[in-house]
């Protein structure tokens, strides 16, 4: 009788435009009927890391808000220990303020001391944001990689007053890559041919010409190999140029390079058949421009340049462009092959 008796009042009170706060129920937080994944399926390239920011969007929703990866399973309903289960450890970057990666350390030491060891799934969601992470640098030997269906998950989004679940979002990855650009099959994993040629390499000649007849030499008259050497540490990068019978021509020739300066790598050896770097992988170390990239930081850049005359004995610089990117660690060396003729060179 009370409780009707109050409810009566309140209700008069309401009427009147009288406010009546005691026994009313407070405002609840809510999530948002619009709220939705605005990415329901990840595909990402294996053996790199990856990050899909921000794709959910929140509408009127309620915030902060929490995310939580439920029932992931394989496509045909199986368990997926191996995303589910499995930690691996991963190198992370300390900081994103002072002291972050810049690209102007000076020693292997001094880029290491800015990372630290910290153990993840290989994929994973962000508790406070909803993103979706993909840890490069583990064994990805267990997952399932396109063309097979891959995984199905639930995701738990929640906040202080509501819960809502999303469900059957997908992860379907492609087989690992080690380098870009590339001529992998991205569905079998395989290379269609030993070297990347002017449809894939994206290279760049200026002012280059072949010294068997002193015409402009073009971009399809040189191929770029990726070799991944073996025996090694595991820890460096080479240059190579080979003439028309893959013998290798002296880099000393390229005598406007900037050597020091080519990638962010150091105990440079120069030879007359190949330079070698010490570096860390992977290339470039960070998503960020430094000296050493394009103007995005996806890429390392490279340029090759030697000085010649020209026509009417004008001086010329040549040079051989390069962007690319290794994303994992070895002993992996690049051969530029002029498989027609050799450039013609300032002493030729």
């Amino acid at each position: 009788m009370k409780r009707l008796f109050f409810a009566a009042v309140c209700f008069g009170a309401l009427v009147s435009g009288i406010s009546c706060k005691k026994g009313l129920p407070k405002q609840l937080d809510a999530i948002d009927r619009a709220a939705t994944f605005l990415t329901t399926s990840f595909s990402p390239v294996l053996g790199r890391n990856y990050i899909s920011r921000n794709p959910f969007s929140y509408g009127q929703s309620t915030l902060p808000m929490e995310f939580e990866i439920v029932n992931m399973r394989r496509f045909n309903g199986e368990p997926a220990p191996e995303l589910t289960n499995d930690i691996y450890p991963v190198s992370v970057w300390k900081t994103t303020g002072a002291g972050s990666y810049t690209g102007y350390e000076t020693s292997l030491a001094e880029i290491e001391a800015k990372r630290t060891i910290e153990n993840h799934r290989i994929f994973e969601m962000r508790k406070g944001s909803g993103d979706v992470v993909v840890w490069g640098e583990v064994n990805t030997s267990k997952i399932l990689t396109r063309p097979d269906s891959g995984y199905v998950f639930d995701v738990k989004v929640s906040n202080s007053g509501a819960t809502r679940y999303y469900y059957n979002l997908r992860f379907m990855p492609y087989k690992q890559i080690p380098y870009d650009p590339n001529n992998y099959n991205a569905q079998t994993g395989m290379a269609s041919s030993p070297a990347l040629n002017a449809n894939t390499s994206g290279i760049t000649l200026t002012n280059f010409v072949r010294n068997k007849d002193d015409r402009t030499m073009s971009t399809g008259e040189v191929d770029v190999y990726f070799n991944k050497l073996v025996g090694g540490q595991g820890n460096t990068l080479t240059f190579k140029f080979l003439d028309s019978a893959y013998a290798p021509i002296n880099p000393k020739l390229f005598n406007q390079t900037q050597w020091e300066k080519l990638v962010h790598g150091f105990d440079m050896k120069l030879t007359d058949t190949e330079v070698k770097y010490t570096v860390m992988y992977p290339i470039p170390l960070a998503p960020i421009q430094t000296l050493y990239t394009n103007g995005s930081g996806s890429r390392a850049a490279v340029k090759f340049g030697y000085y010649r005359l020209g026509p009417g004995g004008f001086g010329v610089t040549a040079s051989l462009g390069f962007n690319f990117a290794i994303y994992q660690k070895g002993d992996w060396e690049i051969a530029f092959h002029f498989k027609n003729t050799s450039p013609k060179f300032a002493n030729d």
